[in-house]
């Protein structure tokens, strides 16, 4: 069985995300396992969760060191211009692949975290799959997620927050196959990026009329 733009399907393309990731990390149970087992796991929807795992720490609208704008947001940028190439799965560079983690320890954050992530799930149910292909929508939301990213790598104030709150929202719209969440995040996000760009635009004119 395979997309309509001929991308081979995986048995965990249905599935919930809560679902995904208890499947992904169970037959890793008692192991230390490479990165690049499990992202090869998540398939094209790895991309989803990727751009969730960069994104959320840059949600909390807390001040930050400048270097974690930077260490979060490249990752993010690097991703949705894989996705605007239209690569069918994340390809990470080799260096993180190889690296080790506990898969039991990941079972064990995402036990505590699954009511939780369960709940928000409830909220994203595949719409308008019928209009947008899965190669369509990671372009679609690749264009949108780059401007997004900008967006965070610019120390401006309020550029983190909502930018990657409407990526986290995106990003789960494309792993639950929710055209209408994801490109509606997406815009919304992009919208408020144009508008601390004219608002930026004209606090430097104004100083610039009192020089």
């Amino acid at each position: 069985m395979k997309f309509k733009d001929s991308t081979p399907r995986s048995p965990l393309d249905d599935v919930r995300l809560s679902v995904l990731f208890e499947r992904v990390l169970t037959p890793f149970a008692g192991q230390t396992t490479p990165i690049g087992k499990i992202v090869e796991a998540l398939h094209e929807r790895g991309f989803g969760v990727l751009l969730v795992l960069f994104s959320l720490p840059l949600c909390i609208p807390i001040p930050k060191p400048p270097p974690v704008d930077t260490i979060l947001g490249l990752p993010l940028f690097y991703l949705c211009s894989q996705m605007i190439q239209g690569k069918d799965a994340p390809r990470l560079p080799k260096k993180i692949l190889d690296y080790t983690v506990s898969a039991d320890l990941l079972i064990k954050a995402f036990s505590r975290g699954r009511p939780w992530l369960e709940r928000f799930e409830r909220l994203f149910h595949p719409r308008m799959t019928g209009v947008f292909s899965d190669h369509a929508l990671s372009l679609i939301c690749g264009i949108l997620g780059m401007g997004l990213t900008c967006s965070v790598l610019v120390p401006f104030p309020f550029s983190n927050t909502v930018p990657s709150v409407c990526m986290v929202i995106m990003a789960t719209g494309i792993i639950c196959r929710d055209a209408l969440a994801a490109i509606a995040a997406g815009i919304f996000g992009t919208l408020w990026v144009i508008g601390l760009a004219v608002l930026a635009g004209l606090g430097g004119e104004y100083l610039l009329s009192l020089a």
